[in-house]
């Protein structure tokens, strides 16, 4: 019989709704003793219990959550790996950093996919992994420019061998889609549940011997000598070092502001919609043979991926928005519950009538630059990371090993990486971040709605 706290925390998306009945561990009570202490009980918090008391099983490590694993964006996603890094230009990105810097960049998100294949198999993590790979794709309407722009800043940085050029009507047969225009493949990454692997992750931490502690939200930390003091409704812990891993909530994380963190990321809500199984003739009928992602390359963001169950995951459209109060609410929009149904079957025109099962959505992270930020906050004993850009599982991970090697005080390939090792810009004031905020929605969902009036049939957006 499922807790009551468990049965809460349905709902939150898809992956909860789904996902086997979650007893939670019991909160933190009383004063305890860490070495390292790790807030957020997301991908890369828990990738960074694992790998600090992998790397030194001396080490005494927490983790503190505020409601249950995987409450946040790494519960909440659309379940595809796919290596990118950050968000924005792709050409801002090179003038920014450098190609040979963005090429980096995307190695390591690679190998954060790589290191959760590992992980999954040596911990023996049931997630419901399919290594198809994913695709992008551009759209007919809008030519094949933007696939070649993007295969061109492939080149440009070093990962054009990983994709395999498609043809416009490769890609229509294949997904049985008149929308689709040229398209590139990646072998790397592929579909997964995102919720699975967080909890066996957790579950891996906890047999190494991290303590995790649910429904423990942190009141106040103390920054003072000799040692951090971070306090709960209940207990408290002192630690020497300190772990943020809360990315898009990291702004409402009291003691923020002290560690200098409260303006490094703006949560924006993106949401989603999950369809009704297909049945063996829908599947037939649409094709989809690779049964990988797709994910179009245009102003106009669109993304669709197979479950394991048979559904169709489905984001896209621009229903976003940059939240005001400090629930990141709402969770569900009603445009997207009515309209949903009607763009999957818009692109998979075989699929006309198959029905909207649920909507949801998810904070992820953003950043003034563009860039997931990760590394040590002005107090040196404080490592963290932010800015997971949507992209974040294979990022997420990856970063817990490198948050676990800088709070060791490790020298290695991954702490010597020039966007740990940088200075990290701050988003303006609130206020004016909020302007900016609402200004770049409201252009993207323009752009949103004149690129849908283009397609046949139209896409009509609430």
């Amino acid at each position: 019989m499922p807790s009551v706290r468990s049965i809460m925390h349905r709902d939150r998306s898809y992956w909860f709704d789904a996902a086997s009945p979650h007893a939670p561990s019991e909160p933190l009570r009383g004063e305890r003793p860490y070495d390292v202490c790790v807030i957020g009980a997301g991908v890369t918090g828990l990738s960074t219990a694992f790998h600090l008391r992998k790397l030194d099983p001396a080490i005494r490590v927490c983790v503190l959550e505020a409601e249950v694993v995987g409450y946040g964006a790494s519960g909440r996603n659309a379940g595809q790996l796919i290596v990118q890094f950050g968000g924005g230009s792709y050409d801002d990105h090179i003038k920014m950093f450098g190609a040979e810097n963005v090429g980096a960049a995307w190695r390591y998100v690679a190998n954060g996919i790589r290191l959760m294949e590992a992980l999954q198999a040596a911990e023996q993590i049931d997630c419901d992994y399919a290594a198809t790979g994913y695709m992008k794709a551009a759209l007919e309407v809008e030519g094949p420019a933007g696939i070649e722009r993007y295969m061109a800043f492939l080149e440009r940085i070093g990962q054009a061998e990983h994709f395999q050029a498609m043809e416009a009507g490769s890609l229509q047969e294949e997904f049985a889609s008149p929308y689709l225009g040229a398209g590139l493949h990646d072998r790397r990454g592929g579909q997964f549940n995102p919720l699975k692997f967080v909890r066996g992750l957790a579950a891996a931490a906890k047999r190494l011997g991290a303590d995790i502690f649910e429904h423990s939200p942190v009141a106040h930390i103390d920054l003072g000598a000799p040692q951090i003091v971070v306090e709960t409704g209940m207990g408290q812990v002192r630690c020497e070092k300190l772990v943020i891993a809360t990315n898009g909530y990291t702004h409402l994380l009291p003691g923020a502001a002290q560690a200098g963190l409260a303006r490094q990321q703006r949560p924006l809500i993106i949401k989603g919609t999950i369809t009704e199984p297909l049945t063996a003739q829908q599947w037939e009928a649409t094709g989809w043979r690779r049964r990988c992602g797709l994910n179009i390359v245009s102003d106009l963001f669109y993304s669709f991926a197979p479950t394991a169950d048979g559904r169709i995951l489905h984001v896209g459209g621009y229903y976003a928005g940059a939240p005001t109060d400090r629930s990141l609410t709402p969770e569900v929009d009603w445009r997207l519950k009515l309209e949903g149904a009607e763009h999957v079957a818009a692109f998979f025109p075989r699929l006309t009538g198959l029905r909207t099962a649920q909507t949801w959505g998810g904070p992820i992270s953003i950043t003034a630059d563009w860039a997931p930020h990760v590394g040590q906050a002005a107090d040196r004993r404080i490592a963290y990371a932010v800015g997971c850009w949507g992209h974040g599982m294979g990022l997420g991970t990856h970063n817990g090993l490198t948050l676990a090697e800088i709070t060791l005080e490790r020298a290695t390939e991954n702490t010597g990486l020039w966007f740990v090792r940088r200075p990290k810009p701050n988003w303006p004031p609130r206020r004016l971040t909020n302007l900016v905020s609402d200004r770049v929605i409201a252009d993207r969902r323009k752009k949103s709605r004149r690129i849908g009036a283009k397609l046949r049939p139209p896409l009509r957006f609430g």
